[in-house]
């Protein structure tokens, strides 16, 4: 089993990738920071942007969907990093608690709490100027996950 460092370096390495992609995700991608990975577990950060923000200059709330997709889905890929299959959402929602102004400091919290053989769950929590600050939103995200064929050896 891979070490929580080993399964960092290979997250990083995927969203290099990830990034050079250019999709839609790739402005969300480049900005964050990578503090710790466990099996099931990730945790990231970043300033909030600008170009991320609503007119009060406060975290758009799309902006939170689409982080809470993403790092949940790192999350997901931190189970198994050997084996990195594209996953599609199923389910996603967000509970918003506090705002996140401009230039402030985020944390994503992203636990799976569930698998099966076809659906993963996973929770998510951003907070506010560190990993125990203010909560700024909840998410919670199911994906399916590809079917893998039993070999009948």
């Amino acid at each position: 089993m891979a070490t929580n460092e080993e399964r960092k370096e290979k997250l990083l390495d995927l969203l290099q990738k990830w990034v050079q992609v250019e999709g839609f995700d790739s402005g969300f991608i480049e900005p964050i920071k990578c503090e710790r990975v466990e099996h099931g577990k990730v945790v990231f950060s970043t300033v909030v942007q600008q170009k991320q923000c609503n007119v009060l200059s406060t975290l758009h709330g799309g902006a939170i969907a689409t982080y809470i997709d993403i790092i949940s889905s790192l999350a997901i890929i931190s189970l198994n990093l050997d084996k990195v299959s594209p996953s599609v959402s199923v389910e996603i929602s967000v509970n918003y608690s506090s705002s996140a102004p401009v230039d402030r400091k985020i944390y994503f919290i992203s636990n799976v709490y569930k698998t099966g053989r076809s659906l993963a769950f996973t929770d998510t929590t951003i907070r506010l100027d560190s990993e125990e600050g203010q909560i700024v939103a909840k998410g919670s995200h199911t994906k399916f996950l590809p079917i893998q064929k039993k070999s009948k050896l």
